[in-house]
């Protein structure tokens, strides 16, 4: 804990509901800021080892971003399931049907991270039996 006591002890659960607040943003933000700037090359990334990151998070209302536009290259494609959802079936595939991923989260493993590296082209992210929500990528040549 934080070592933050008073005398009504409310203290501890204060600072805990801040921080359950403030790490997923400042994470978010992170995330989000090193997708939006200028990067090395892919190639100069890869023998860095270091890539940049998409962070997708999936609501009870959809994906938030619903659209991503990268240029082509490796990057770390992160999936927070926040539906709230016993199960989600969550599928990568080209806009032409072809499937390129399926992953299942639950409510104890609700996140998912890979490093992927698309083909330019026009891809989509779907929950199953929900194809009406979806998050559509786009990698540019």
């Amino acid at each position: 804990m934080l070592g933050i006591t008073t005398r009504s002890g409310r203290a501890p659960i204060v600072a805990a509901g801040v921080l359950a607040i403030a790490v997923p943003l400042v994470t978010y933000a992170t995330f989000r800021s090193a997708s939006t700037r200028n990067s090395a090359s892919p190639s100069e990334s890869q023998r860095s080892g270091t890539f940049e990151a998409e962070l997708i998070t999936v609501t009870s209302y959809g994906f938030e971003p619903s659209r991503i536009t990268r240029p082509k290259g490796p990057f770390i494609l992160l999936v927070d399931d926040r539906s709230g959802r016993e199960n989600s079936s969550l599928r990568l595939q080209r806009v032409n049907g072809e499937r390129l991923r399926d992953v299942n989260t639950n409510r104890t493993k609700s996140e998912w991270n890979g490093v992927i590296d698309l083909p330019p082209g026009d891809y989509v992210l779907t929950i199953a039996g929900s194809p009406e929500s979806q998050c559509q990528i786009r990698i540019q040549p």
